[in-house]
């Protein structure tokens, strides 16, 4: 997808940035991250629509009726944002790439973030850091962050070798110097990230967004050619009329989905899988609200 085409994807992707916006208001984040972002405030009746885990037993023993603890919004909450626009986010089997996955999605987190009054900052990276943004608060900041992704979507497609996913967790735990939600959009087609994600989780509330494609999981059962590794890892050649070379092919995407998972789960990071089918909005919002339901 060109320039043009990707920024009329986000202009109509940010009309629905208030609903987003709205699950952040609910209490969302402290349900993904239950005791941080929020503080006690008081107590009072349950409602209707009241998530049941915030009943507070003791009291509810004492009157014969249920209580809910209220929380007070944290608003020095920060959102940053780790967007990787190297090669091999460049692939795609369909109208949207990966990268253009990870670039709508960031726009619509950082504009929604912005509506909720907080700071958003950014590291866009490749085989190295392209262009960091200090969080701040605004509508003019986070435009201009997601016009810097945009840009950098064309830096990435040129860069070469491969993805430095952890240095970029190394770099975003130097840069913040206060509790902050990291969004890191990537395919997390690299190696030895795990333990840089895991001091970044020690410290901050993790998102591992894997951006994924329909290749990753299958290849086509016809032709045959010669394909690069995006990543530097050399040329290899692709049999799609094999059956057992496509057997192979899928078996390897799933090992490779089942190894991110449970890196992220031992790293202490939740893990989000977006596809370059999916509506990015409507999947950001279903994982909100997974985690705020009981």
């Amino acid at each position: 997808m060109d320039r043009d085409e990707l920024h009329g994807r986000i202009r109509r992707l940010l009309f629905v940035s208030p609903a987003l916006s709205s699950a952040f208001s609910r209490g969302d984040f402290r349900s993904v991250f239950r005791g941080r972002g929020m503080d006690f405030e008081a107590l009072r009746e349950y409602g209707e629509g009241d998530d049941a885990r915030l009943i507070d037993w003791n009291v509810s023993v004492r009157f014969a009726r249920p209580f809910v603890r209220t929380y007070r919004e944290d608003r020095s909450l920060t959102l940053f944002l780790l967007v990787d626009v190297s090669a091999s986010m460049e692939e795609g089997s369909g109208e949207l790439s990966k990268r253009d996955a990870a670039v709508l999605s960031a726009s619509l987190l950082a504009y929604a973030a912005q509506l909720r009054g907080m700071p958003v900052g950014a590291l866009v990276f490749a085989g190295g850091a392209i262009r960091y943004f200090e969080p701040r608060r605004g509508k003019a900041h986070a435009l201009a962050l997601i016009e810097a992704a945009v840009g950098a979507h064309a830096e990435g497609r040129a860069s070469a070798g491969g993805t430095d996913l952890g240095g970029a967790f190394e770099r975003a735990g130097r840069l913040l110097k206060r509790r902050s939600l990291v969004m890191a959009l990537s395919d997390f087609d690299a190696e030895g990230w795990a333990p840089s994600l895991a001091l970044l989780a020690r410290r901050h509330d993790v998102v591992a967004v894997r951006v994924t494609d329909g290749l990753d999981r299958g290849l086509p059962a016809y032709g045959a050619f010669g394909a690069a590794d995006a990543e530097g890892r050399g040329p290899a050649w692709l049999p799609l009329g094999s059956r057992s070379f496509r057997a192979r092919w899928a078996k390897r995407g799933e090992a490779r989905r089942e190894a991110c998972r449970a890196l992220c789960a031992e790293a202490g990071a939740r893990l989000l899988e977006i596809d370059t089918s999916d509506d990015p909005a409507r999947r950001l919002l279903e994982f909100f609200d997974r985690r705020r339901r009981p």
